[in-house]
């Protein structure tokens, strides 16, 4: 199952790589027990130049699941491909559309 932090996580005009990265990023929670939580897409406080201000970007909650965040990072990170950059943070994973 996919949830939204809450009602303020803003999903207009994102990116469509973004919403299949969701699936795909769905799914690897799925395969751990976990239910996927987006905590921020196009909302929030970023860094000046992030790419959640024109949709390309989405965090994504790790303390509901069960599997060290890092080894999770790089399964995300294969999973996504080179067109995506995954960001393990203290408190949640950024995953990004940036190609190259």
């Amino acid at each position: 199952m996919i949830y939204l932090k809450s009602k303020s996580v803003n999903l207009n005009d994102v990116h469509h790589k973004v919403y299949s990265a969701i699936a795909i990023v769905a799914q690897i929670y799925e395969a751990h027990g976990s239910d996927l939580v987006i905590t921020s897409v196009r909302d929030s406080k970023h860094g000046k130049h992030s790419l959640h201000y024109v949709g390309k970007a989405f965090d994504i909650r790790i303390w509901n699941i069960k599997v060290d965040k890092y080894v999770l990072g790089k399964e995300l990170q294969k999973a996504l491909g080179d067109e995506y950059d995954v960001v393990v943070e203290k408190d949640h994973i950024h995953i990004e559309y940036d190609p190259k």
